[in-house]
């Protein structure tokens, strides 16, 4: 009875590299999306910034009352702290931010 040589199957290593690769590709979103800003926290930080700036410009301008600047600080730390919430909050379990709603 003759006996067959059985040959083992090699990968080739265009298959691993293509394989390894695939994989990096994975990790690099995966990574960018950890890093991403949030789009709330973004458009918070912004609404914050233009109306602190007009605040400002009005105050320099003496056309608001220390008391209306006032309020208005304190308005801007609260749209900076929703921000800073959105951003940084618990993450749910796909991966958002910020209260649930």
């Amino acid at each position: 009875m003759s006996q067959k040589k059985y040959k083992k199957r090699h990968h080739s290593s265009t298959v691993t590299a293509k394989r390894q690769a695939e994989q990096e590709r994975i990790a690099d979103e995966k990574d960018r999306a950890r890093k991403r800003m949030d789009p709330t926290a973004r458009t918070l930080l912004l609404l914050d910034l233009v109306f602190l700036a007009a605040i400002s410009l009005l105050d320099a301008k003496g056309m608001v009352s220390g008391a209306v600047d006032v309020i208005s600080t304190i308005v801007g730390i609260i749209l900076l702290v929703a921000a800073l919430w959105f951003q940084f909050g618990k993450k749910d379990k796909w991966g958002r931010s910020g209260p649930k709603l």
